[in-house]
């Protein structure tokens, strides 16, 4: 290694360190020694002890978490019970399903509906077909303006062979 000195722009050798030095470091007092030594040893035990704590709180969390499975493992055994009962509901729903298309088998659609017609007007003048259950006007969601048609809904689906008629 060579460094530069400010003086002049020659290379020169670092000095090694005098034997001076490395004695006095080597002859270091066993006292000033055992301090240090006990200091890490007091970290050492810290740190140690701070370990087996962690150790503990993991252990303990292990322990929380094996009993949350084992209740939800019982839950689950209950929740079979209870997907027996929402596959029945679920059926009941096709009911609701089927019950829609068959409303839909009694509706129908007028259409060139004069935008000043109210739906008393329309069940008046559908009612020699047989029973209006709904008269609904479709009007513009922005506006709440009339569109021009409607649909009616009736009570059974023979009244809707009338239709044609008036």
């Amino acid at each position: 290694h060579y460094l530069f000195t400010s003086q002049a722009l020659s290379l020169s050798r670092p000095k090694p360190p005098s034997k001076a030095t490395t004695l006095n470091q080597a002859n270091m007092s066993t006292e000033e020694k055992e301090p240090a030594a006990a200091k890490e040893e007091e970290e050492e035990e810290e740190d140690l002890e701070k370990l087996q704590a962690e150790i503990a709180r993991m252990e303990a969390e292990a322990a929380r978490i094996a009993q949350e499975t084992e209740d939800l493992d019982k839950s689950s055994s209950a929740a079979g019970a209870a997907a027996s009962t929402s596959a029945a509901a679920a059926t009941e729903g096709k009911k609701g399903d089927a019950d829609t298309a068959n409303k839909d088998g009694h509706s129908i659609y007028v259409g060139q509906v004069d935008y000043s017609t109210t739906p008393e007007e329309l069940l008046a003048h559908f009612e020699s077909c047989g029973t209006v259950e709904r008269v609904t006007i479709v009007c513009d969601k922005f506006t709440g303006k009339p569109k021009g048609f409607a649909y009616l809904e009736f009570q059974v689906s023979t009244a809707m062979r009338c239709y044609f008629f008036v």
